[in-house]
């Protein structure tokens, strides 16, 4: 009587029940709240960072791409992207590029021809789609040149035998098509006479055989002659030597040989064999480096037999290895290293051969001079790959960086959800309780999950956001995500690198890049020749040296010559000086204190090549106004056109351009540059318009554009508008000299690639 009632059985159960219901959906709902916070703290950080990735990509990553390609071909290929260069000189040993040579083709704006001569785009877009081409052998008929190459078909994916023509002595090819087709891979397509019959016995190690085969109707049909070996030997070749044949090819299929460091001889009456093996075989089997696999077509010069062997030390196919062969007989072999020089490019990736080249065939030309083809590459093998695992690695480290950010500002609580860890109270079936318990991995798992929920507390306790030391952690974690992403995306869509010269019409070529400075600049001048001298079309600096003490050639870091022209008297006249040193029709006048980067200086190149008549630059303007009046960049977009383009970064044609301006109707002109000490470029554009009746001008947008003289202090023109009163001046003398421009306007964006947007 008057006693609470005591709670028994079911009754118990029932409020135990009641309690563990109550605490479940508390903890679902707390579960729910982290991840919430923790999923809009992520939303947030990769709307933070894909727009930085984003602005990043849109200003430092350029498609950089000849703007000729077929639909197909020339896409990112993990063994490269070799092309093929052509060589001249007096002796093997001697040979220099064909740029070297001077030889200019007015059909492709080409003055000078540049190497490579052959690339995966002439084949592309001859209608042939490839990703590379390689391994040149050449054969002469007379004064016609067919050259004989590994291309990678873009579709199958394996190499085929393409075949091109040149009538020309090797500054320009005709691609005829594919020569040999086989249902495995083929290259290093050794090409010979034997009998009065042309034989090819191309590399087919994927088929097991070495196999030769015979012109059928040369160069497009061949046959199968005979299977020679049952070997799958790589980059074979056969000369004749002291009434024999000898065999030298490479066999990495048997047990301990060293790859790309074995190569085997073999003897024979015949090409067709039976082939017997040097006593000595294997000949090699050494470190990769030491050019035991060969490399190109043996030669003869001076009456000893010379070898091209591979360098594949670094780098698959880094460099060739040439060896004089001392001894050959049945019984021994000797050959000893000899030095050569090919006038291998200093540019890095921006050269065509500035990473790796691994194959050369020399031959003599009917006129007694030699002829070399070379194939190479601008990144080592395996390059795509690698490029894109460090990207890829950097985005993890990125979700890394950004979930210990997360942790520190106490947006993210767990880094695994709550349902997974021991501690959970999440409701589980009696037989899946039975079988974690048994699970020896499942409850190690879930204890590992605690301990790691436990670290966000733990670094949320240790490190306050709220201390000056908190701060300090979570910008640098902030800065460094931030980083760590730019070099992802620049890792995986940026490419590999290299800033390619521009196709056009089967040709590359090159221009001479003139800077006018004196003492004050010297380190303007010191950075621009580093960074500009390794832009793939550069083939000469000259600096127009206009007072002080001159510096030497020596002084600069360049991977191109450098000439100092000194000059009498300090004069900006002196810019558009005749010189008759210059080998180039391009000449870029690009003043000492601007920076851009290589991809826009080779695109400015490209239309150039296309308008070799007009002022091809960087900087539009539009002279407009009663009386007329000299304004920035910023009214030739207010009013969406241009009339005008700063000679400061410019190309122009050496001879018209230097003519023009040094004749005698400029004479006038020129003395107004001498008083002003100002206007030389309003006066070269101002008769290019005089002596054309159509568009003078042509304006290429830059990606980005840098005045580097406002960091050193030493910037000529530092009162913007008395530069502009000064040149408002030089524009009323010029229109009553040379007429106006006001009626010379071209508009923006009218170009399909988009470059003067």
């Amino acid at each position: 009587m008057g006693s609470s009632p005591i709670v028994t059985g079911s009754a118990g159960g029932l409020c135990g029940m009641t309690l563990r219901c109550w605490c479940w959906r508390r903890w679902r709902l707390y579960d729910h709240c982290v991840l919430t916070s923790a999923f809009a703290f992520f939303f947030l950080s990769v709307l933070v960072l894909g727009s930085v990735a984003a602005l990043y990509a849109s200003l430092m990553i350029t498609s950089n791409v000849p703007t000729t390609l077929s639909a197909l071909g020339c896409e990112p290929d993990n063994e490269g992207s070799w092309s093929i260069g052509v060589f001249y000189g007096d002796s093997p040993f001697s040979l220099r590029p064909v740029e070297d040579i001077n030889v200019w083709k007015d059909k492709s704006g080409a003055w000078p021809v540049a190497n490579p001569v052959l690339t995966c785009a002439s084949a592309s877009d001859a209608g042939f789609p490839s990703n590379f081409v390689a391994d040149p052998f050449l054969y002469a008929q007379g004064d016609i040149l067919y050259l004989f190459f590994e291309t990678k078909n873009s579709i199958t994916m394996q190499g085929d035998i393409g075949v091109a023509r040149s009538n020309d002595k090797g500054a320009s090819w005709q691609q005829l098509g594919i020569a040999l087709d086989e249902d495995w891979h083929l290259s290093y397509p050794y090409v010979f006479d034997y009998n009065g019959d042309i034989f090819m016995m191309p590399e087919s190690s994927a088929k097991g055989e070495l196999r030769l085969y015979r012109a059928l109707q040369f160069p497009l049909q061949w046959t199968l002659e005979k299977v020679i070996m049952k070997k799958p030997l790589v980059d074979s070749v056969i000369i004749a030597h002291d009434r024999k044949y000898w065999l030298f090819g490479s066999d990495h299929s048997g047990i301990g040989t060293k790859k790309n460091g074995q190569l085997g001889i073999w003897y024979s009456n015949s090409p067709f064999g039976p082939w017997k093996p040097h006593k000595r075989n294997p000949i090699y089997n050494t470190d990769k480096s030491m050019g035991a696999r060969n490399g190109g077509r043996p030669f003869t010069y001076n009456g000893n037999i010379y070898r091209t062997g591979q360098d594949c030390g670094e780098t698959y196919g880094r460099r060739i290895r040439i060896f004089r062969i001392e001894i050959l007989t049945h019984n021994e072999f000797k050959e000893v290293e000899v030095p050569s020089d090919l006038g291998v490019s200093k540019k890095g990736r921006n050269a065509w051969n500035g990473e790796r080249y691994h194959h050369l065939d020399v031959q003599q030309l009917s006129s007694g001079g030699w002829i070399g083809v070379l194939d190479g590459d601008r990144v080592p093998s395996g390059d795509a790959a690698r490029r894109f695992i460090l990207g890829c690695a950097s985005v993890v480290m990125v979700g890394v960086l950004v979930l210990l950010a997360g942790m520190l500002l106490g947006a993210v609580k767990c880094i695994i959800p709550l349902s997974w860890c021991a501690r959970s109270m999440g409701k589980r079936s009696d037989a899946l309780l039975a079988w974690e318990k048994s699970n020896y991995l499942s409850s190690k798992l879930r204890r590992f999950c605690s301990r790691l929920n436990k670290m966000c507390s733990f670094l949320h306790g240790r490190v306050k956001p709220t201390t000056c030391s908190g701060r300090l952690v979570l910008t640098l974690l902030i800065v460094t995500a931030l980083a760590l992403m730019c070099i992802g995306v620049k890792y995986i869509y940026g490419g590999s690198g290299a800033r390619e010269p521009y196709l056009l019409n089967g040709h590359y070529s090159q221009f001479t890049l003139v800077a006018m400075t004196y003492d004050a600049r010297l380190w303007n001048l010191k950075m621009y020749v580093k960074h500009y001298s390794r832009c793939s079309s550069v083939r000469e600096i000259v600096v127009v040296w206009n007072k002080g003490i001159p510096p030497e050639s020596s002084d600069f870091d360049s991977a191109v010559p450098v000439r100092i022209r000194v000059e009498e008297k300090n004069s900006l006249n002196n810019r558009f000086k005749k010189d008759s040193l210059i080998r180039t029709r391009a000449v870029l006048e690009l003043d000492d204190d601007i920076m851009m980067t290589c991809d826009d200086i080779e695109r400015g190149f490209r239309v150039w090549r296309e308008h070799p008549d007009r002022i091809v630059g960087f900087y539009p303007r539009f002279i407009s106004g009663s009386p007329l009046e000299y304004r920035g960049e910023k009214h030739a977009r207010n009013h969406k056109g241009y009339n005008m383009i700063l000679t400061g970064a410019a190309f122009i044609d050496s001879r018209v351009a230097f003519e023009r301006y040094w004749s005698e109707d400029a004479k006038v002109g020129r003395e107004v540059v001498d008083k002003y000490f100002n206007c030389e470029d309003v006066l070269l554009n101002y008769l290019y318009a005089n002596a054309s009746t159509s568009k003078a001008v042509e304006y290429v947008k830059p990606a980005w554009a840098i005045d580097t003289s406002k960091f050193s202090g030493v910037a000529i023109s530092r009162n913007t508008q008395a530069h502009y009163r000064v040149r408002s001046n030089c524009l009323l003398k010029f229109s009553k000299m040379y007429g106006s421009l006001t009626n010379r306007k071209s508009e923006f964006n009218v170009r399909k690639d988009g470059w003067d947007v």
